[in-house]
């Protein structure tokens, strides 16, 4: 009782309890969106918002991530604080105006596979610097630790996507999938400021003097957490983005991601540990047993509940894609339960493994196995695609996250056994 009570003060169940409230409106919202438009009509959105996810792979030079590492190691000083989430979004919104042009470059001047795609990335081009406020907000209630507020604003701001998102998609297809993305991160920000009083004007300010090795620090974190957070996404894009080269149908595309609803919406439970966890094992990043033993409990915890949860999604494949999605989509059962199996190696192995490994300052290495299976991901399917269809984009999945979950997870035992006692 007493570690559950504690879990409940720090704010854990608050975390989690947002994130599975946010999947399953986020699932929810994309079961509706599938029935209420054309097969054709999602696989062109698919398309156009797998090339915007690229691109935001850039977003803000990775400043999130630098911030929420030093902010967590200086948590009690405000002063500090403040000043260096102003100094990063500076950086952050300048880049993500240059993310703007580039979008608006690509959906005029590419020769795109996919009729009408062009046009939907250039009606994305805004969104950068949008998502860009809303995830340094998040950052900065996370490093403070004010983990209820912090999962009042995501799930707000779910909510508000979901229900943006259907009635655009009602009024106007596609396009209105964009424009109630628009609207949901505006709303998000308002309830920000009236609700939870959020100084967002204050924090956007002029930033006070930033010591040059903070600074450094700051951009050093956020460039090297960008590169590897971004080769380490390619994983999830790149297969998308290959198919659409290799076989430009959009009835395909519209299938395969049908088929990685689920498993991606379920990410949302070793997402919703790391939040709660990386505050604290950053904390306390030079305490060998402490780090061990927590981390030993969060491996065999949730290796548990993740078998019990591909176990279910393989076994029970069809009849989830029959009732959720109908009868239509019948033929992404295949891809579908690889993607199953895969989910239980990412979820228990790669994504908690990585994420605490930033913890520990070992940037390099989590850099050098992004590195490595980034293009090793584009290569395998292009080739796997070639010979298996939108199998082989699935099969590449699972290959590149079983090798990197387990480097992942062999080298933070490795770290923590090098600390001392």
């Amino acid at each position: 009782m007493g570690a559950f009570k504690k879990l409940f003060q720090t704010g854990f169940f608050h975390i989690f309890g947002s994130s599975v409230i946010n999947k399953i409106l986020t699932f929810l919202s994309n079961v509706v969106l599938v029935r209420l438009i054309s097969k054709e009509a999602y696989g062109v959105f698919t398309y156009a918002w797998n090339i915007y996810s690229l691109v935001l792979l850039l977003n803000g030079l990775g400043v999130v991530s630098g911030l929420l590492q030093l902010c967590s190691e200086r948590a009690d000083d405000r002063a500090y604080y403040d000043d260096l989430c102003r100094f990063g979004a500076r950086v952050g919104l300048y880049a993500d105006g240059a993310l703007t042009v580039l979008l608006v470059l690509i959906g005029t001047l590419l020769p795109l596979s996919i009729p009408g795609g062009g046009r939907m990335i250039q009606a994305l081009c805004l969104l950068p610097p949008l998502q860009f406020i809303f995830e340094w907000m998040t950052i900065y209630l996370r490093g403070q630790r004010r983990n209820r507020e912090y999962a009042a604003l995501n799930t707000v701001n779910t909510l508000c996507v979901c229900v943006c998102s259907i009635l655009g998609a009602v009024a106007a297809r596609e396009y209105g999938l964009v424009w109630g993305k628009y609207l949901a991160l505006l709303l998000t920000f308002v309830y920000a400021g009236c609700v939870l009083r959020f100084p967002l004007f204050r924090l956007l300010g002029r930033p006070g003097a930033i010591d040059r090795t903070d600074r450094v620090d700051l951009v050093k974190i956020s460039l090297l957490s960008m590169a590897t957070n971004g080769l380490s996404q390619l994983l999830y894009l790149s297969d998308v983005f290959v198919l659409g080269i290799v076989d430009p149908n959009e009835t395909i595309l519209a299938s395969y991601k049908v088929a990685t609803t689920i498993p991606t919406a379920l990410t949302f439970i070793p997402s919703a540990i790391a939040v709660y966890l990386y505050p604290y094992f950053a904390r306390h990043n030079r305490e060998k047993q402490w780090c061990i033993q927590h981390y030993k409990a969060t491996l065999a915890a949730v290796g548990g509940l993740n078998a019990i949860i591909s176990g279910g999604l393989f076994l029970f494949a069809p009849l989830l894609i029959r009732i959720l999605f109908g009868e239509i989509y019948l033929d992404a059962v295949p891809v579908f339960r690889v993607l199953a199996v895969s989910y239980f190696f990412s979820g228990t192995f790669r994504t908690i493994a990585g994420n605490l490994m930033t913890t520990q300052r070992k940037l390099r290495f989590n850099f050098i196995v992004s590195a490595v299976s980034g293009p090793a991901n584009i290569l395998s399917n292009w080739f796997f695609i070639q010979w298996w269809g939108s199998m082989g984009a699935a099969a590449t999945t699972l290959l590149i996250v079983l090798l990197t979950g387990f480097a992942n997870t062999f080298y933070l035992f490795r770290c923590f056994g090098r600390l001392e006692d």
